[in-house]
């Protein structure tokens, strides 16, 4: 997807995204000291062991001096341990917390991020960033990513003591070590790029597995299977490569740093023996110094790819989680009762593209249902998306109840948009109904059945309805909804055509529900059929992004003009489509 809809955290430097990441994460700043100071023991305790090695050769392995050294030896080995024990499970129960705490604020920022990001973010990419890429950072901490702390705390005492010990040896291990990270640096930025499209790479093609996986059924009744595989063949070749083209620079990275640590290696040896000046215990203690001094750099290098798989992981969670908020705060409430609605002069347009409104100036009365016809492309569902705040107006104003719209708070409860196949969430029917008025129960479920005229619903209340309501028809599906909307209560609700595709008899009873549910309250049915415009308190007419007629549909029906010739097309499909009796 495209970063632009996000926040993007791409060309940042590692040090301002750990930033970041504290700053969204306070868990990870919660006992810091404790940390460094369990980290700083841990390396401690590892590098005390050469210094007794030194110590016992340059006395001459003497009885005297073996049975301390090796009894601080063995202390050492146990400070090590327990730091390492201590320091592991209180990282890994901090940076869990973090990350549980990315999920739930991610998912958060999911509801609240502005309608128009929400519109056009790929539901499978918010998903990715939520699951597997979180998941990466969770499998680089199990599989060593806690060692970094420990290492870089061995790293810096093993290069304070090397410079004791013998700087002449030190200084050009230090300059071999500033190369190989001013190397790493370099490719560690072509690296992060290429996992990043990895990621993106890997999140679209989950994307297209889902959908396959999803519409199973209507790919095999219309046998286009091999459509269907050439797509999912074509995804999984692009995540393909874009994984190969990590491999490169980290083979690369790898081989670089095998060569620096060997020659590192090499020349504590040669310089210890050619130079003069140290003891065999030194030069002992030297090789010893400098294998806890490379250990780390080793394990970034062998690493270097998983800690720049997590870092991405990370980053694109964070993008998430640090995109702006679209909830206004502090916002006006909308009074009670029936809203009225008044459009003065509005355009639209999507981003990046050409206006789609152009001057619609209207005004719906307080308990006025309307009804908004045109052609498929004439503005209707844009028009509905601008009373929702789903797509903020190019120009123009919109009031509802005399407060313009973006003066407003929280509209939810208050203005609902019932869609043309409604979402239902993985329960039963009571569930779905009562989840918009928390602490309503099945007493509540069935009082609105009632008022609905769905009496014979009580029986289904704990029917299980399936992910998304698949063991519902569709019909179905739009009564459980207007059973939701009603127990809402809103003062302003908009229906996308609430009445299509199904059979008469379910019509029927989508009918009267409808007509108790508009009763007393501003409705705006965006219609696909005449028939909700004939129910309609007056009829709006869109054509090429404009409003071009207004008025009920009797006075509409009765002059030339696109409503009649609208009128007329469904007829005729009505009678070609109607069966023939004999």
């Amino acid at each position: 997807m495209s970063t632009e809809l996000l926040t993007d955290l791409s060309g940042i430097g590692p040090r301002r995204l750990i930033a970041v990441a504290v700053r969204e994460s306070p868990q990870l700043r919660q006992g810091l000291a404790g940390t460094v100071l369990l980290a700083l023991l841990a390396g401690a305790g590892r590098i005390i062991a050469p210094l007794t090695v030194q110590h016992v050769v340059d006395a001459g392995l003497a009885p005297h001096t073996v049975g301390p050294a090796v009894a601080v030896g063995v202390g050492a080995v146990l400070l090590a341990g327990t730091s390492s024990l201590l320091l592991n499970r209180r990282l890994q129960s901090r940076v869990e917390a973090a990350l549980a705490g990315l999920r739930r604020d991610g998912l958060r920022r999911v509801h609240d991020m502005a309608a128009s990001t929400a519109d056009r973010a790929p539901s499978a990419d918010l998903v990715s960033r939520l699951t597997s890429d979180l998941d990466q950072v969770t499998t680089f901490l199990q599989g060593g990513g806690i060692q970094f702390v420990t290492n870089a705390a061995q790293l810096l005492i093993a290069t304070g003591i090397l410079l004791v010990y013998g700087w002449q040896l030190a200084v050009p291990v230090l300059l071999i070590t500033a190369v190989l990270i001013a190397a790493m640096t370099r490719t560690q930025r072509v690296i992060g790029r290429r996992f990043d499209r990895a990621r993106r790479d890997l999140s679209a093609m989950q994307s297209v597995v889902a959908e396959s996986v999803i519409g199973g059924p209507l790919i095999r009744s219309t046998g286009t299977q091999e459509r269907t595989r050439g797509k999912l063949d074509r995804a999984v070749e692009r995540a393909r490569d874009s994984l190969i083209g990590t491999l490169v620079p980290l083979h690369g990275n790898a081989s670089l740093g095998e060569l620096a640590i060997s020659t590192m290696t090499v020349t504590v040896l040669l310089g210890g023996v050619w130079w003069g000046g140290f003891t065999a215990g030194q030069v002992v203690a030297m090789v010893f110094l400098v294998t806890f001094f490379v250990r780390p750099l080793q394990f970034v290098v062998q690493s270097l790819g998983e800690a720049q798989n997590a870092l991405t992981g990370w980053r694109r969670a964070l993008e998430l989680v640090t995109t702006p908020s679209g909830r206004v705060v502090g916002g006006l409430a909308v009074p009670a009762g029936p809203v009225s609605v008044e459009i003065s002069d509005i355009s639209a347009r999507y981003p990046g593209g050409p206006l789609v409104l152009h001057g619609v100036s209207v005004r719906i009365e307080a308990g006025e249902h309307v009804a908004v016809v045109g052609r498929t492309g004439s503005g209707k569902s844009t028009f509905a998306k601008l009373l929702t705040r789903r797509l903020s107006p190019f120009s123009g104003s919109i009031r509802l109840s005399g407060i313009l719209l973006e003066e407003l708070g929280e509209l939810a409860g208050r203005v609902v948009i019932v869609p043309q196949d409604p979402f239902l969430f993985d329960g039963t029917i009571a569930d779905n109904i009562r989840i918009g008025v928390p602490g309503a129960g099945d007493q509540d479920a069935r009082r609105i059945l009632d008022r609905l005229g769905l009496a014979d619903w009580h029986a289904k209340l704990h029917l299980a309805v399936g992910v998304g309501g698949e063991r519902l028809s569709i019909g179905e599906r739009q009564l459980v909804a207007l059973a939701r909307t009603a127990l809402v209560d809103p003062d302003l609700v908009i229906f996308d055509e609430a009445t299509s595709g199904i059979d008469q008899e379910t019509d029927a009873a989508v009918q009267r529900a409808l007509a108790e549910l508009t009763h007393g309250r501003t409705t705006i049915s965006i219609a696909h059929r005449i028939p909700t415009a004939e129910a309609a308190d007056r009829v709006l007419v869109f054509a090429d992004g404009r409003l071009v007629q207004s008025g009920p549909h009797h006075a509409l029906l009765d002059e030339p003009g696109p409503y009649a010739a609208l009128v007329d097309a469904w007829h005729s499909t009505e009678v070609v489509g109607r069966p023939v009796r004999s």
